[in-house]
């Protein structure tokens, strides 16, 4: 019997950014801003005392999105991120193979309340085409990044 498996990959996480968003245009001209979010759960524990657990996730915008993002967001900023797994791999300066999984962001809703009293949040993010396969996926990790 040959099942039919859907190929889905999608991602909806909200949290706060861990620190500022960190830049950078390629020679190409494109915008990339990578940022890490901390989304908080809370649960019961077997003696019924409330516990907090965060998972932190690493998150990579491109172009507009990734501009938006670099001018708009810092850290402690609330954010609802949907987008998509990518697996990135690199060598790290010692010749170590290092890999992560990260979300490749469609678009990214800033929950911070702006401008007058009242106003709602702001959905600044919004859906951005996938990178072109010329460039590269993901940002240069050659500097060896602990995570």
């Amino acid at each position: 019997m040959d099942i039919r498996m859907p190929s889905i990959n999608k991602v909806l996480i909200s949290g706060n950014l861990t620190d500022d968003p960190r830049t950078n245009i390629l020679e190409s001209g494109t915008h990339v801003a990578n940022f890490r979010v901390a989304s908080n759960q809370s649960y019961r524990d077997r003696n019924g005392e409330w516990q907090k657990k965060t998972c932190f996730v690493d998150v990579v915008t491109w172009r507009q999105l990734a501009e938006r993002v670099a001018s708009k967001l810092h850290k402690g900023s609330p954010v609802m991120i949907e987008g998509e797994l990518q697996y990135t791999q690199w060598d790290s300066q010692d010749g170590t193979k290092r890999s992560r999984v990260e979300i490749l962001a469609r678009s990214v809703q800033m929950l911070e309340k702006t401008g007058e009293y009242g106003s709602s949040p702001s959905p600044s993010g919004s859906s951005e085409e996938p990178p072109r396969s010329e460039e590269p996926q993901g940002p240069d990790y050659s500097d060896d990044i602990p995570f």
